[in-house]
Formats: C-alpha cells, structure tokens, sequence
C-alpha cells in the first residue's frame, strides 16, 4: 500500500459517537500512535430518537445524551435480524473510505463491529480498487442471526444478510476478535459464534489468520496492558505485512 503512515478507521458502538470511542479505546489508541499508525474515528449517520432505544431511559439521562451528542447509531436496533438495515451506513462509510482512504484496517465496536465484519468482507465490492484490509480488529462483534429451520435449537445467519457474513477467502485479512466474559449486551457466546463462522468457511491455511482475545470484563472496550499489549503487537505486525 501506498501510504507511508498505517491508517485504521475506528466505528464506535450504539449510543456513541467518534470522540467516545476515542475515549473508550485510549489504551488501544495510545499504543498504536507510538507504533506511528494513524487512528480515523468518524460519527454514524443514523440519529436517534428516544423513541428508538431497545430499553427505557428517563427525560433527565436522555437529555444528557443529546447533549453530549451520543444519539448515534449505525442502524436502528431490532431483535429480528431480517429487519435490519445496514444500506445508509455501508454506503456512509464506503464513501468515506473512498475519500480518505485507503485504509489498512478497521476497528469495531459491538454495532460498528457489525458493520465492520460486512466491510472486512466486501470492501473490495464496496470500494473498487481498494485492497483488502491488512487487519480487521472486531470488539464485542456479532452477526444477525436467526433460528436455523433445518437445525432444531440452532442459529444460522438471516438470509438476508447471508453474503455480507461470509468471509472473503481470497483475502490474507488478520481478523481479532476481543469480547468480555461478562457481557450482557453482546454475550460471548455470540461474539464465539461470529469467530466460528470464520473458522467454518475459511480454508485451514488460513485459520492462524484468527486470534481471540477475552477477557474478564463487560461490554467495552479493555484498556488493561496485559490484554491489549499482545492485541496491538497482532495489529502492527500485520500492518508491516506486504501484500
């Protein structure tokens, strides 16, 4: 690639916005900087009504929100995954990727993790002539799933959403994945699910392109040494990597 500086673009979660994540990721960003790579957080499109929230806040907590501009998400939760729409945020990003990309990889948070596994995978569709991503960090990462029909008390990724899943395996892409024990909002066992996913469909060879991290913690963004040394020594050796 021919930028002289390693370039990551960070997608925070829902109820964030770029500047929290920024915050919430300081441990990761801190230790990419010295290693010279260049850290690009950006807002959602998606702007939320009070309306939208899957839980109940109060006028007080709400009004915090709006003010602290947090109203942001990268599509409108629901628990059917069929009824999901990506199209606003994929196109939102891909354009942002084309105009001050290329990127060498991105990072994801719980819904930016979402998104970011569809972009992992098709961002060569989605942005011609830009290469695949060196590495894909995905933090508290999920897939839409559904009750598999064929397999009784099984899940299987919805139809709809079926290609954007599967991975490219044509790509050397490093794909980190980081979720915490103790998540309530995105359980490890799906963050487990999406890593199996990978493993199921790319070629053995290709399976030491996959690294977990867990750790003991909820649902955020681990900022402990210990963790996250060995996670951002995955990401610049495979920056440093020529295609």
């Amino acid at each position: 690639m021919s930028t002289t500086v390693p370039k990551l673009l960070f997608l925070h979660g829902f109820l964030q916005n770029g500047k929290v994540f920024s915050e919430k990721s300081s441990g990761i960003r801190k230790l990419l900087k010295k290693a010279n790579v260049q850290c690009d957080y950006i807002d959602a499109p998606v702007i939320l009504d009070k309306k939208d929230l899957p839980f109940e806040m109060d006028d007080e907590k709400w009004q915090a929100t709006l003010d602290a501009e947090v109203n942001k998400a990268w599509f409108y939760h629901s628990s059917i995954s069929k009824e999901l729409d990506l199209s606003e945020s994929i196109k939102f990003v891909s354009n942002y990727i084309k105009e001050n990309g290329p990127y060498d990889g991105i990072v994801g948070f719980s819904q930016g993790a979402a998104l970011s596994t569809i972009l992992t995978n098709k961002i060569t569709e989605l942005v011609p002539n830009h290469p695949n991503f060196k590495v894909s960090l995905i933090i508290s990462g999920y897939s839409f799933t559904e009750p598999d029909p064929e397999n009784e008390g099984q899940l299987r990724i919805t139809e709809k959403f079926q290609e954007s899943f599967t991975p490219n395996t044509d790509s050397n892409t490093k794909l980190l994945f980081i979720y915490g024990e103790s998540d309530q909002a995105v359980p490890s066992i799906r963050s487990k699910y999406l890593h199996d996913l990978y493993k199921s469909k790319l070629p053995t060879e290709k399976h030491d392109l996959l690294k977990s991290f867990p750790h003991p913690g909820g649902h955020m963004v681990p900022n402990k040494k210990d963790i996250i040394r060995p996670l951002v020594e995955e990401i610049t050796s495979a920056l440093t990597v020529t295609e």
